[in-house]
């Protein structure tokens, strides 16, 4: 059985660990933004929610591999879309927009971006791109 719960100081090192493993990028991983997937005592996926300003993002949502494919990620979205309300915004690779789409979320181009998360998507759309890799920004709406 797999509990959501939100994350405590004693989780810091284990989010990091799941980010870094995820391959995702590790800004602002602060351990009071995230809530945790925990499995018999084992915390085995994380997600957060990035406030900027009024807006909310979606954020590092990852997975350890032998846990995947069972429901973990689809279980953390449902709780910090509850938590966050809609609209929620979130960058992705490419290859995980459609992943995204399953559960309603859709591309937006820049200039649908809220003001607060248009350096963040600049920067996101630019130096990805560099070394070949493709960054969406998807929506949820209410």
């Amino acid at each position: 059985m797999i509990r959501i719960r939100s994350a405590t100081a004693a989780d810091q090192d284990i989010i990091r660990h799941i980010v870094r493993i995820g391959e995702l990028p590790p800004y602002s991983l602060r351990w009071q933004q995230f809530l945790v997937a925990e499995q018999d005592g084992r915390v085995i996926g994380v997600g957060q929610i990035r406030r900027h300003g009024r807006y909310n993002e979606l954020g590092s949502l990852a997975v350890l591999p032998e846990y995947r494919g069972q429901g973990v990620g689809a279980q953390l979205i449902a709780a910090l879309e509850a938590q966050a309300g809609l609209p929620l915004y979130l960058f992705c690779q490419e290859p995980v927009e459609t992943y995204y789409r399953r559960f309603g979320y859709h591309r937006i181009r820049f200039l649908e971006a809220p003001g607060p998360l248009k350096p963040l998507a600049l920067i996101g759309f630019t130096l990805p791109r560099l070394f070949g890799v493709r960054i969406r920004l998807m929506r949820k709406d209410g």
